[in-house]
């Protein structure tokens, strides 16, 4: 692929991102696993061949976008849940209440798994509008300080757009 092929689909990929990171999230993790391939592969063995830099980043973004699909939930929800119920624990023994531990750390887990699922979505938002803007903003041809407008112009642009896309229609 010759470098203008390749700077419209950087373009392309972070325009994605920017819209529907959260919405698609195994798809912001592949895009974003391809991306550190490329940037990796052309720092690391820049006088390999194209087509390696293109397998190594489809490799990465590949696997990527599978663990994104079946651990992500179970991994954001798991550590709301340790959070959660250590936080409790700790609370508890500060005010040194009674009570029955096992109750509080359930509790507390529970409230702590569903606190970061609502994160959750704000974390992937903000960075796949991180990593969209990146992508977009580097392949134009401008100056530092309109190319820091351009990324941040677009950051909000995404932000927005995706949380728009979060609330459910009837609250539109």
């Amino acid at each position: 692929m010759d470098e203008n092929g390749m700077e419209f689909s950087y373009i392309i990929l972070g325009l994605i991102l920017l819209v529907f990171g959260r919405k698609l999230f195994w798809l912001f993790v592949g895009i974003a696993g391809f991306l550190v391939g490329m940037e990796l592969t052309a720092a690391v063995f820049a006088d390999q061949p194209q087509w390696l830099s293109l397998f190594v980043a489809l490799g990465a973004g590949f696997v990527g976008a599978l663990l994104a699909v079946f651990v992500k939930r179970i991994a954001f929800a798991l550590a709301g849940f340790y959070a959660g119920s250590y936080l409790a624990l700790i609370v508890a023994q500060s005010f040194a209440t009674g009570g029955n531990s096992i109750v509080l750390f359930a509790v507390g887990g529970v409230v702590g798994a569903l606190f970061a699922a609502m994160i959750m979505d704000w974390a992937i938002i903000v960075l796949s509008c991180l990593v969209g803007s990146g992508a977009v903003v580097a392949t134009l041809d401008l100056g530092q300080s309109m190319r820091f407008l351009v990324f941040v112009a677009l950051l909000i642009a995404g932000t927005f757009v995706q949380a728009r896309l979060m609330t459910p229609r009837k609250e539109r």
